[in-house]
């Protein structure tokens, strides 16, 4: 029997930004409810929205404009807004792109909605120069200047509004829960922009200084790497900002950060950052989940992890939208075709061109993305009475390049992930093949991942099957495909936003389907028999089980199997006696307020600002 302290969790939901809005956004139109028109306009700084409200649409009042602060109703929102809320959210035609042909390969993509890319989303987190000089982040204020050369690019802020707005499911100041910076850790993933933009003197969407040159090449560079760096600047948000200028003149401030534990710094640890490829971000846990459970004399183990991921795949002037390669990405042209081909039939527009499974299967459709979600493990969820939303019974990360050279899913060995994790949760936990039931793909959008896509997850299943000694039918699981909502491939993000849907799934709530799936693609007949494949949402399952599967360029694979968190699940690990009763006892209050206050959070402006503020440790005053 594992000790509580050996068992990981999460703790709230996912915090995400995509194509098609803020989290709250998406859920809406996963769970097809009418507040979807309300959340988008949000999202789009045209309404604030009454945080205490049952429904969004009874909250709103107009941010901008005559009728400032005044009531909003949906009637008159869907009659200005509606249509130019729908055409700006989810995967669609980028009119622009053609201005860079044939540099750039395809006209179909998913960017931010409305103007989120356009300084948008700067105003969404609260990271303005105006914000942060009123805050008590005042000291930082360099890296958010209005200055384009000198403010956070969109990937970092991508980092810093879902990492941040995942502390919205904390019930007191991170601060208070790890009093020592040194007890939490960054793991983030990323597979665009960032690390590659050091290179560069400019960024691409700044304005040209005159001559063309900038005058300090070096000043450049820095604010640059500092702006493109997310997770760094997570970190940084979140622990106190001295310059080493102001330190040598200022001694004590150094002094302010010393520890109790006498040789440590009260610093947080560098993130730790997996680059590269569309699994990065489950690899990522891997990675950093033996930390939170290794025991050996000396190592000080993290408390709490935010486990983070961003990607920005479209460059301002589209730079990286070739990065598949033409033939690999869907385009207006075979999109075209495909409707032609079907003639009569109902159009397939672009916010469905991507298409998993089905015989449309013609390219993926690359897009921005960043997520932000806790892991803690059970014992320090139960003793401060954290809202545990799943429980992480299993991970698994391989990478095999035989026969797989550069492109993602070619070749074998691409189970060995799953079979970890399964592995994990067989012997660990003592979940078999039948206590899982919803299955998190890749679903990238082209007809060769999706037949690696299936293949794999069930080379896996049975492959966990045998070693568990199973015989018979594997059960059937249902697959979900995130991206097919409208939110395109994020790459080193995919894997986390699949994590996020999961966790819904085993909370019971509505889950992803395959929505733009019409006909499956024929040569999946026999191994898409082993799952239910649907465009409809699926029901979540409130004790049931889901798995990640993500593959990667040149066979780099991850995996994560989560299960319910139910006081019967619990019961499956020794806990202090004592302090699962409480826990129990508390639980129905717990998670009520941990919704109300992402709910409040997530509907609210300056989400990382307020959680910036609300969560970092402070040095001397």
């Amino acid at each position: 029997m594992l000790r509580s302290d050996q068992v990981l969790v999460t703790v709230g939901t996912a915090c995400t930004l995509s194509a098609v809005g803020s989290t709250e956004t998406y859920q809406a139109l996963v769970a097809r409810s009418p507040d979807f028109l309300p959340l988008a306009a949000f999202d789009a700084g045209l309404v604030s929205l009454d945080p205490h409200a049952e429904n969004a649409a009874d909250g709103m009042r107009w941010a901008s404009g005559e009728q400032v602060g005044e009531p909003a109703t949906l009637a008159d929102l869907e009659r200005l807004h509606g249509a130019e809320l729908r055409a700006n959210s989810g995967i669609r035609h980028v009119a622009q792109v053609a201005d860079h042909a044939p540099r750039a390969v395809t006209d179909i993509a998913a960017p931010l909605p409305h103007d989120l890319e356009a300084g948008g989303l700067r105003r969404l987190a609260g990271i303005r120069f105006e914000d942060i000089r009123a805050s008590s982040l005042k000291d930082m204020h360099g890296l958010f200047q209005d200055e384009p050369l000198l403010s956070p690019s969109l990937q970092a802020q991508l980092f810093v509004y879902g990492a941040l707005g995942a502390l919205a499911g904390l019930p007191r100041p991170l601060s208070e829960l790890v009093p020592n910076p040194f007890g939490f850790r960054v793991a983030s993933a990323t597979a665009f922009g960032g690390h590659d933009a050091l290179g560069q003197w400019l960024r691409p969407d700044a304005p040209q200084p005159a001559g063309g040159i900038p005058k300090d090449t070096f000043a450049v560079r820095l604010s640059h790497s500092l702006g493109s760096h997310g997770p760094a600047l997570v970190s940084t948000m979140l622990a106190p900002s001295y310059s080493i200028s102001r330190v040598l003149k200022n001694p004590e401030l150094r002094e302010s950060l010393r520890s109790d534990e006498i040789g440590f710094m009260r610093v947080p640890q560098a993130p730790s950052t997996a680059v590269g490829a569309c699994a990065s971000s489950l690899v990522a846990l891997a990675d950093i989940a033996p930390q939170l459970l290794f025991d050996y004399p000396g190592f000080q183990k993290p408390k709490m992890v935010l486990l983070t991921a961003a990607d920005a795949a479209l460059q301002p002037g589209y730079g990286i939208l070739e990065a598949f390669g033409g033939g690999a990405l869907m385009t207006g042209a075979k999109l075209a075709a495909k409707n032609e081909a079907h003639a009569g039939e109902p159009e397939r527009t672009a916010h469905d061109a991507l298409a998993p499974f089905d015989t449309d299967a013609d390219g993926t459709v690359v897009g921005h993305g960043g997520s932000g979600l806790l892991v803690t493990t059970l014992d320090f969820a139960l003793r401060n009475h954290l809202d545990i939303t799943s429980i992480i019974v299993g991970w698994g990360q391989s990478a095999e390049a035989g026969g797989k050279a550069h492109f993602a899913g070619v070749g074998f060995g691409g189970e060995n992930a799953l079979v970890q994790a399964m592995e994990m949760a067989y012997q660990g936990h003592g979940y078999a093949i039948g206590d899982f039931h919803y299955l998190a793909a890749h679903a990238t959008g082209t007809r060769t991942n999706s037949k690696t896509d299936l293949g794999t997850a069930l080379a896996g299943l049975q492959g966990a099957a045998q070693r568990q000694g199973h015989t018979g039918e594997l059960p059937k699981l249902f697959v979900g495909a995130h991206k097919a909502v409208g939110d395109g491939h994020t790459m080193g993000e995919t894997g986390l936003k699949a994590l996020s849907q999961a966790v819904q799934f085993v909370l019971g709530r509505p889950a992803p389907g395959v929505p733009s799936l019409r006909r499956l693609d024929p040569d999946l007949a026999e191994v898409g028999s082993h799952f239910h494949l649907q465009a409809e949402p699926t029901p979540g399952h409130a004790d049931g089980g889901a798995i990640c599967v993500t593959q990667g360029f040149g066979g780099y694979n991850g995996a994560v199997a989560l299960r319910s968190a139910t006081p019967e699940a619990f019961a499956r690990y020794a806990c202090d006696a004592d302090v699962l009763a409480a826990y129990l006892d508390a639980w129905p209050r717990i998670r009520a307020e941990r919704e109300t206050r992402e709910r409040v959070a997530r509907r609210s402006p300056k989400l990382a600002l307020a959680m910036a503020e609300r969560h970092r440790w402070t040095g001397l005053d």
